[in-house]
């Protein structure tokens, strides 16, 4: 099933009129959440996040990772 970006715009944007403030970054990370693992595109996943700040924060943790951790950069995985 595939749904329209533009839809989950308008959905989210419905919705979140019915969310406290004070949940609405969780409600945000977890719908992000959702669609990163059901597959939705990341040009999608962009477009998401530009709707507002609550998804723009959720979109960092799926969109700009972090390679590494900093104790994984300072382990050496060479063979001893």
């Amino acid at each position: 099933m595939s749904i329209e970006i533009d839809t989950i715009i308008d959905v989210y944007t419905v919705m979140k009129e019915y969310v406290p403030g004070k949940d609405r970054q969780a409600a945000s990370d977890h719908l992000f959440s959702i669609l990163s693992d059901s597959g939705v595109s990341e040009q999608d996943l962009r477009s998401l996040a530009g709707v507002d700040s609550y998804l723009a924060r959720a979109s960092t943790e799926y969109l700009d990772p972090e390679d590494e951790t900093e104790e994984d950069a300072d382990y050496d995985y060479g063979d001893d």
